[in-house]
């Protein structure tokens, strides 16, 4: 279906017409008229098949067409191939009969112009002719697209089939009109029928199998027989199809109907959907509803596919239930944030931010280098969320092809490419209702960078290989490990999806930033891997957590889990781990290059100069000083109780009160020293 544009007429040197006339006078006068008021002609037809041939070569911008030709052949049987290609046409007769006039009507034209004609009724014809067409289509198209979307959302829907197909009725009836309703599914040899009787203006009544033979009164259904052609049938045409099909004679005489319209849908898997409109009126159905109806075709049938596939998922409900389990189990985490280890002040800052933007549904980007644990906080949010009871779905930007991205975000339509041989539901509708994480969003190429912009403002999305928009609910999580704004500047990252992707960023701290949890990130990792190896844990030894605080862990939490994992493989389960020399010699190396980065001129400070630990205890206290200190301006000094500091903190009271005391936060506060407890350890 073509999207046209409303604008003005073009001039007559940009339309080119075509002439179809059977008389050659009058065909030959058209052709002057024209050509001296500046339109161009592609030739003249004086049968259907000549004016196929012509527009094989050049597409008319407007036809001239008479109704009656030579061998009986009618204008009015070129029309509907020219409504379908939305080529403009202006009917040429001296037939004024009212049957004649009303199919004229009902094929829409653009124009009519009565013999003998003037040549300025011809000129006014066309200029009429091409106005309306420009503006009137349009409007034709937008309304068709808003009934699209409308069938879509009903068709999709978790309703059962009979809601449903009550819905695509009420949508349908604004534009078919029908008094009685019926839908045939069959699958496999079986049939089910849905059949709506109207009752009212915008009232249906639903009449099930049994109710239906007790409305025909018969003891048994008819058996299956073959389904009409799709047509319109009025008059004549109506009485011919009761003859030829027992089961529309009885429907017809039980609901004392006159007139049908027929329309079947070919689904996948051999499923077929008869959809048939009746009316008491013998002439209720025209040209135009059987062009709507093949205008609908496919977007219909691309909803009932999908609510069939929906249906299929229903029938391995259980298989499905265990599967769900094991995922949401997969990508579970505790609400206080139990797999997250530490409490360093600038982790307990991120808990902070997490706890305030996790209840809401704004979008969160995640920031930090590699192997800081973005996809564990993106999990914190979602499981501290009002969508933690809905699937939290990932997908890693940069571990697909470019190619690929699009389907795993939106899915993709049977034959969208190559290799698509079966519909594909895309990461954003698998996340409708929960969250979605985008990790390493920074991977992102332009192109899908705009699709996403669409999703995050009109919250909905289109497969591949299709124009049917689909609602999401949504929440979205990004995480990146790049500096997004160098990444805007060079022109990688667009700024409107920045402005959108960046309403609450957290900046994850790196390992080195944090020292003070490497003690405790080290035993959590030497005891889950001695658990799932199967070995005793004896500790971790004073010395070797001393090389770790020295070394700067470029490769942050990942970096050092992969080391701990290492040393409880070489440990025998009896004594402490120990690095051995290959991990020794890891670390010393990179603290070496950390060191050489860091120097003056190129010159290795002693690794294990105490001046340097010195200098990071001292910035971490500052840091937890200044932390501690907010956390008490925000409740008003208190420390215990509801409200109080240490609550805040997820700390005990005593616990906080010996930290304030070592950092000296007491005296500030104007409390004595010696009130001070003693370490609760």
């Amino acid at each position: 279906m073509e999207a046209l544009t409303p604008s003005a007429p073009a001039h007559p040197f940009d339309c080119q017409v075509l002439i179809v006339e059977d008389e050659y006078v009058i065909a030959n006068n058209l052709q002057l008229i024209l050509e001296q008021a500046g339109y161009g002609v592609i030739g003249i037809a004086d049968s259907i098949a000549e004016a196929h041939a012509l527009m094989a070569e050049t597409r008319p911008d407007m036809v001239l067409l008479d109704i009656y030709l030579k061998r009986k052949e009618r204008g009015l049987d070129l029309a509907k191939h020219l409504f379908d290609e939305h080529i403009p046409f202006i009917y040429i007769s001296a037939n004024d009969n009212p049957s004649v006039l009303e199919e004229v009507k009902a094929t829409f034209p653009n124009g009519y112009i009565v013999k003998p004609f003037r040549e300025q009724d011809v000129l006014m014809a066309l200029e009429i002719g091409r106005y309306r067409h420009a503006h009137g289509v349009e409007m034709a198209l937008r309304k068709e697209k808003v009934l699209q979307i409308a069938i879509t959302e009903a068709l999709a829907g978790s309703d059962g089939w009979e809601v449903k197909l009550l819905q695509l009725a009420q949508l349908l009836q604004e534009h078919i009109p029908f008094d009685f309703f019926s839908v045939r599914h069959r699958k496999a040899g079986a049939d089910t029928f849905y059949r709506y009787y109207r009752v009212g203006f915008k009232e249906y009544q639903s009449i099930s199998p049994a109710g239906f033979l007790q409305m025909t009164k018969r003891a048994t259904a008819i058996p299956a027989e073959e389904t009409a052609a799709s047509d319109l049938y009025n008059h004549e045409a109506f009485k011919a199809l009761c003859r030829q099909h027992p089961l529309v004679q009885l429907t017809a005489k039980t609901f004392k109907l006159n007139s049908a319209l027929l329309f079947s849908l070919v689904a996948g898997q051999g499923e077929t959907f008869d959809i048939s409109f009746f009316s008491r009126q013998p002439d209720a159905y025209r040209f135009e509803h059987s062009v709507l109806l093949d205008r609908l075709e496919q977007p219909i049938l691309f909803t009932l596919e999908r609510a069939l596939a929906y249906d299929k998922i229903a029938q391995l409900s259980e298989q499905l239930r265990q599967e769900n389990a094991y995922l949401q189990e997969e990508v579970k985490t505790s609400a206080n944030f139990e797999e997250i280890i530490g409490t360093s002040p600038a982790l307990l800052q991120v808990f902070n931010q997490v706890t305030q933007v996790a209840p809401t549904d704004t979008t969160v980007l995640i920031l930090g280098e590699s192997g800081t644990g973005k996809e564990l906080f993106a999990r914190a949010i979602h499981n501290l969320s009002g969508r933690k009871d809905k699937m939290l779905v990932k997908l890693n930007c940069a571990t697909l092809p470019a190619t690929l991205i699009e389907s795993e975000l939106f899915g993709h339509e049977r034959g969208a490419f190559t290799g698509a041989t079966d519909k594909r539901v895309g990461k954003f509708e698998l996340a409708n209702g929960g969250t979605i994480f985008l990790d390493e969003i920074g991977e992102l190429p332009l192109e899908l960078q705009a699709k996403l912009l669409r999703v995050l403002q009109e919250r909905e999305v289109e497969r591949v290989g299709s124009n049917t928009p689909i609602k999401v609910d949504v929440r979205i999580i990004v995480a990146t490990n790049r500096h997004i704004e160098q990444e805007v500047t060079a022109g990688r990252f667009r700024l409107d999806l920045y402005f959108r992707l960046a309403i609450f960023p957290i900046m994850l701290p790196p390992l080195r930033e944090r020292p003070s949890d490497i003690p405790s990130l080290a035993g959590f990792f030497a005891l889950k891997s001695a658990r799932r190896m199967g070995k005793p844990f004896a500790g971790i030894p004073e010395g070797m957590l001393q090389e770790f605080l020295r070394y700067p862990w470029p490769g942050n939490i990942r970096e050092l889990e992969n080391v701990i994992e290492q040393a409880v493989i070489i440990n025998d389960g009896k004594s402490p781990l120990s690095l051995g020399r290959p991990l020794a010699n890891s670390l010393f190396l990179g603290s070496s290059q950390a060191a050489v980065a860091g120097g003056a001129e190129g010159q290795l400070p002693p690794a294990s100069q105490p001046k340097a630990l010195t200098d990071v205890k001292l910035i971490q206290e500052e840091a937890e000083r200044e932390f501690i200190m907010s956390i008490l301006q925000r409740t008003n000094g208190r420390v215990r109780g509801s409200g109080g500091a240490a609550e805040l903190l997820n700390l005990k009271p005593t616990t906080l009160e010996y930290r304030m005391g070592k950092l000296g936060i007491r005296k500030i506060i104007g409390l004595k020293p010696e009130e001070a407890p003693m370490d609760p350890n």
